[in-house]
């Protein structure tokens, strides 16, 4: 039962179960999947695990896709295991989204996984990933282009994903099962040297063993190990000096205080800057080098915008780099007297409440986080909304109209801000720029009799995205 230590001695050097979760098993039927489901379902009694098990159909392979279904939800009741199954058209969803086959069903699968790791409050998602795969990542990576992270393969744990087969070779999972009398199902794509995996692992490394070094396999993996705890060190490191210079904005996007950056290492600066493309950049592939590079130089030009992968963009103004997603969404939200209101991707809330004229002092302060609102001249409904093109208001004691967009110009906040500066508005138009300042027109005065009081508060601080 060498396999059981290894998985066992795995789950408790690496910390991936410390007892009474609820653990979601990633299960395709295959070899690698069979074991695992079965070594846990086998420690679920000593660790006290909640198991249940997941089939995901990509709709690449309909008739077989089928039958391994059939055959996970047959192994699932035999060993007591909740099961279900989600499909999605990976060839469709690659072809929208203009992925290769690969890249999208990876990301449909991390996606799924958080997706139910938050709907069903899961603690854990363990998936089979074994010695050989972290073999075969390794170089991977390596042909393609990588620095030393890319040089550590497969974690053992990311945030709630677990790995606990990643010490075992595959030798040794196809022993047990035979032991044990397990069958599974075979994915004839997998022979299919087509795919960039299965070339590295049936014609690279059968040509490295023969030709290079028979043990190829251990060396790529002791390579991977010796630089874990480095990369460890490295990590704390790294979030040390997110913590001095980076802040996310109300909106979100990840500010960069040029200050500091600047008077880094280069190698701590890529790895920050790597660290803002990860947590920003909505693509699963690391950040090539070629980016983070030009990601630098804007840093250390201070000036200047560059578009980035993933739908991002970086620009710089002031003492400050801001690295943020595309996006051309816009919000509007109901606002109704004596109600808060949380806004939606803002960590904004804005309260109101009616008061009699003589319970309010009249203060003017500049950028106030309260107004006071003359309730006669407003018009409800009210609404707080985004900002929107050819916005334009009379602002408090001037004469005349003005763009909102005029009116952050003179007061110099630079445009990567204003999608996360709200407006409150009547049926007349905003009688509220949020922040800065009130509509002339809805003012109080002396005639005033019921005013409409309207705060905003900032949410707690924003914490810095796990990556």
């Amino acid at each position: 039962m060498a396999i059981l230590r290894k998985a066992k001695r795995t789950i408790s050097d690496y910390h991936l179960l410390s007892g009474g979760e609820s653990v979601l098993v990633g299960l395709s039927g295959g070899p690698d999947s069979v074991v695992l489901l079965h070594i846990l379902a086998r420690l679920r009694r000593s660790l006290n695990l909640r198991l249940s098990a997941v089939y995901i159909n990509h709709g690449i392979r309909k008739r077989a896709a089928s039958r391994e279904e059939r055959f996970c939800r047959d192994l699932c009741k035999q060993l007591g295991v909740p099961f279900e199954t989600v499909a999605e058209d990976i060839p469709a969803l690659a072809k929208r989204e203009k992925k290769g086959l690969e890249e999208a069903a990876r990301d449909f699968r991390y996606t799924l996984f958080d997706r139910l790791t938050r709907e069903q409050k899961l603690d854990r998602i363990a998936l089979g990933h074994h010695a050989d795969d972290q073999v075969e990542t390794v170089l991977f990576r390596l042909a393609r282009g990588t620095g030393r992270t890319g040089l550590l393969g497969i974690p053992h744990r990311r945030g709630r994903v677990i790995r606990p087969l990643l010490d075992v070779r595959k030798d040794e999972i196809l022993k047990y099962l035979e032991d044990h009398r397990l069958t599974f199902c075979l994915d004839k794509t997998n022979r299919d040297s087509v795919y960039r995996r299965n070339y590295i692992r049936n014609k690279l490394l059968p040509a490295l063993r023969k030709n290079l070094n028979p043990a190829v396999d251990q060396a790529v993996v002791n390579l991977a190990d010796s630089l874990e705890a480095e990369e460890l060190f490295l990590e704390e490191t790294v979030a040390k000096a997110a913590r001095k210079c980076l802040t996310v904005t109300i909106g979100g996007k990840l500010e960069l205080d040029l200050g500091r950056f600047t008077g880094y290492d280069k190698w701590l600066r890529r790895r920050l800057l790597r660290y803002c493309l990860k947590a920003t950049c909505l693509n699963s592939l690391a950040p090539d080098k070629n980016t983070v590079e030009r990601l630098d130089l804007l840093a250390l030009s201070s000036s200047g915008a560059v578009s980035l992968p993933g739908r991002a963009r970086a620009v710089v103004t002031g003492e400050k780099m801001v690295i943020h997603r595309l996006s051309t969404a816009q919000f509007e939200q109901a606002m109704v007297p004596g109600r808060r209101l949380r806004l939606e991707g803002l960590r904004l809330s804005l309260g109101s409440r009616l008061v009699p004229r003589e319970n309010v002092r009249l203060v003017k302060v500049p950028k106030a986080r309260k107004v006071l609102l003359d309730w006669a001249k407003v018009r409800p409904p009210l609404a707080v909304r985004s900002i929107r093109p050819g916005d334009r208001f009379r602002p408090l004691g001037m004469t005349g109209h003005k763009k909102v967009g005029d009116y952050l110009t003179d007061r110099k906040v630079p445009k990567v801000y204003r999608d996360e500066i709200p407006v409150v508005c009547d049926r007349r138009g905003i009688v509220w720029l949020v922040g800065f300042e009130l509509a002339d027109r809805v003012k109080v005065d002396k005639k005033t009799r019921k005013v409409l009081t309207i705060d905003y508060t900032v949410q707690r601080k924003e914490v810095l995205p796990a990556v």
